[in-house]
């Protein structure tokens, strides 16, 4: 993570959401953050590790260090102790993103991503551990492989780890750049960039969200699943959100994304980005709180399947509904996924609650399909898209028509 400008804030508004889930809260049940302290003690030097057979301590993560290497390879092996089977997709030289993906029910290619970068600060002959930028986020994306290795959802999961974040996004530009040239479909984006840091023992943390794509849908989720699970976080919703980290990199290519984050604002790390980045600051119940608020919200992104059943079947945030460009001066898209054939009706309301368009009223499909949201012959201000599916739950997505 590297921080270059202020941000703004925003207050989330509400939106329907569905009950507790009993599959995602055993997924909660069951994250261990003894495991994930002994994993980022490794990953930053506190202690030594095997790796390839070896007794090896990183002392750096730095992209021109031997130990970023090390720490690859360390990473695939936990990867590979989960049942996985590592992909390493190299993007320069030195550059390698870890990729691991855990495949849905067979019913849709649209994935769901938690990641964070692997890489580290600062450079040179120092220590670099990066305990808290990035380790905390990298061993939560790791806690997550293991627990969901063995639950069954309805979209792919892909675990990244990306390499060169401290560089300027070079590992998860790449990658979003190439989804994109492969319309790849992505469902959402939860990146998790410095959890673990709570000075002042305040319990915030920052979702950086942006009108891209389904990014607010992302991150209402987010604060639902705080809800649900009555995960103690004092969350704040900043919008428009920093560009400083890996999420930003899918707004790039028009993906919903959100990042989370400690309150780096008010309540930064003293020790980022110098040799002291290391576990003795964690606020630990702090960082297991972050990082089940991520896991759940990928979970509920992917939606747990249960006896061959999927549980809530038509969910209230992710790609089922999204417009983009949003906001815009001219038309948009929009996009809305039906995992079964139901009758529909999708409208366009101004900000009185008044139709001003009916998109379809009727019968849709099985698949994802694309309609024109005519805000180009709108007056400038803010507009609701709503659907309503037969036998489940409205949905809803805002849009902003901005003045030519």
């Amino acid at each position: 993570m590297t921080v270059r400008y202020a941000v703004a804030f925003s207050i989330a508004l509400p939106f329907v959401t569905q009950a507790q889930n009993p599959i995602i809260q055993g997924i909660l049940d069951d994250v261990r953050i003894d495991s994930m302290m002994q994993w980022v003690g490794e990953l930053s030097g506190e202690v030594a590790t095997p790796i390839d057979g070896t007794s090896q301590v990183i002392t750096s993560r730095h992209k021109n260090n031997a130990g970023n290497a090390l720490s690859q390879t360390y990473l695939e092996q936990k990867l590979a102790q989960f049942g996985y089977t590592p992909v390493i997709q190299s993007f320069s030289t030195t550059g390698k993103n870890i990729l691991v993906t855990k495949p849905g029910d067979g019913s849709t290619d649209e994935v769901v991503i938690i990641c964070a970068h692997y890489d580290a600060m600062p450079g040179g002959i120092l220590a670099a551990p990066a305990a808290d930028d990035d380790g905390s986020g990298t061993c939560a994306v790791l806690e997550a492989a293991r627990i969901l290795a063995d639950v069954d959802f309805v979209h792919p999961i892909i675990f990244a780890l990306w390499d060169e974040e401290e560089q300027g996004k070079i590992g998860s530009l790449f990658y979003a750049g190439a989804m994109a040239a492969n319309d790849a479909l992505i469902r959402g984006v939860v990146n998790m960039d410095a959890i673990a840091y709570d000075g002042n023992g305040d319990t915030k943390a920052r979702i950086h969200t942006r009108p891209v794509a389904n990014s607010f849908e992302i991150s209402d989720t987010v604060f639902a699943v705080r809800e649900d699970y009555n995960i103690d976080l004092d969350l704040i919703l900043t919008n428009p959100g920093a560009t400083y980290s890996d999420h930003a990199s899918f707004w790039t290519e028009g993906y919903g994304a959100v990042l989370v984050i400690e309150e780096f604002s008010a309540d930064g790390n003293p020790h980022y980005h110098t040799p002291d980045d290391r576990i003795q600051y964690f606020d630990v119940p702090y960082y297991e709180k972050l990082a089940k608020l991520s896991i759940a919200t990928v979970a509920t992104l992917a939606i747990p399947v249960e006896s061959g059943l999927v549980v809530g079947e038509e969910p209230v945030a992710g790609n089922a509904l999204y417009a983009f460009p949003n906001p815009t001066a001219d038309d948009a898209s929009l996009w809305i996924e039906q995992r079964s054939m139901k009758r529909a009706r999708i409208v366009l309301l101004d900000a009185l609650g008044r139709e001003v368009s009916v998109l379809h009223d009727g019968l849709l499909a099985a698949g994802k399909h694309g309609f024109t949201l005519p805000l180009a012959e709108q007056a400038p201000g803010g507009y609701v898209v709503h659907a309503t599916v037969d036998g489940a739950p409205s949905q809803s997505v805002r849009v902003v028509r901005l003045p030519w």
